[in-house]
């Protein structure tokens, strides 16, 4: 994953370098630009790469319809998060097993994604306003545990937060699924 993203940098870096804005912003009412997308998904590389377009710094800020910038995208590390927001994409395996799979990338890379793109982001000229990440995640986190929302409404920084509850919760889905397996071979 690191070298696909890295790959994906560097073709977006000639495209840019190239002249060429095509489709480097959200023009359907909806749609993620491909700095807002880079940044939900936690590509430093491509975030970096597309910052290098003059039009896209501009567009630094750009929300879309649920209030979510590129600098709150990476605030809330939906790769890393996504199970403590709503726990029931653990039920559904089209979205929960591409996202198990990916860890690695996040929790191994001696970079921290996320943390990386933000800062990435703050030092193009990102507004980092907290308060408004805080509010982004708990009107589109409706499925969460209430300790989960309290501990999301005391952060200080949302990210951190987000992805230390991230974690334990994955853990403890783990720690269920190994139970259930266990139990399951012992009934053959």
């Amino acid at each position: 994953m690191v070298a696909a993203e890295a790959n994906a940098a560097e073709e977006v870096r000639q495209y840019v370098a190239g002249g060429s804005t095509d489709g480097l912003l959200a023009k359907e009412k909806g749609k993620q630009s491909p700095l807002a997308a880079a940044a939900y998904m936690g590509y430093p590389n491509v975030v970096a790469a597309l910052l290098t377009s003059s039009l896209v710094r501009a567009h630094i800020n750009d929300a879309d319809e649920m209030g979510v910038t590129p600098w709150i995208a990476a605030n809330l590390s939906m790769r890393q998060s996504l199970w403590a927001c709503n726990p029931a994409v653990v039920d559904n395996p089209f979205k929960f097993v591409p996202m198990l799979v990916t860890q690695p990338y996040y929790i191994s890379n001696p970079t921290p994604p996320y943390k990386k793109t933000r800062e990435l982001l703050e030092e193009a000229g990102a507004s980092s306003d907290m308060a408004t990440a805080k509010e982004v995640w708990l009107a589109n986190c409706k499925n969460q545990t209430e300790e989960t929302k309290t501990k999301v409404q005391a952060s200080t920084e949302v990210q951190k937060t987000v992805q230390e509850l991230g974690a334990a919760d994955l853990t403890s889905l783990m720690i269920k699924l190994r139970k259930t397996a266990a139990q399951a071979q012992q009934k053959q």
